[in-house]
């Protein structure tokens, strides 16, 4: 698998995994008092929400790269696109696309 691919799954499992801590702190601060962890903490939790925006659009530059590269169909690229927008499927859409891409290095040249 090339670089790009290497940066695509490391980038898609660390904005997953920070996208379920994004989540996580919102339904936590909802539903707790003012004095809890994630109420007392909401700057720090302001800062990782930030910085998994921006992680979230270099993946999709990564997306589009390896979309570019492998030829990926446009109803393929959208999907895995909005796929890593949900909590635990974007774990799933990252296996789909890393699938893909190895097919594709796997397939004989046109």
């Amino acid at each position: 698998m090339s670089r790009t691919a290497t940066a695509y799954r490391v980038l898609a499992w660390i904005v997953g995994l920070n996208l379920i801590f994004v989540i996580t702190a919102w339904l936590a601060q909802l539903s707790t008092g003012d004095q809890s962890w994630w109420n007392r903490n909401d700057g720090l939790i302001s800062v990782v929400d930030m910085v998994h925006g921006y992680l979230f659009m270099a993946l999709l530059v990564l997306i589009a790269v390896l979309a570019r590269r492998h030829r990926w169909q446009p109803w393929f690229v959208i999907s895995t696109a909005l796929f890593a927008t949900i909590p635990l499927v974007s774990f799933w859409a990252e296996r789909r696309a890393t699938g893909a891409v190895r097919a594709s290095d796997l397939a004989p040249p046109a």
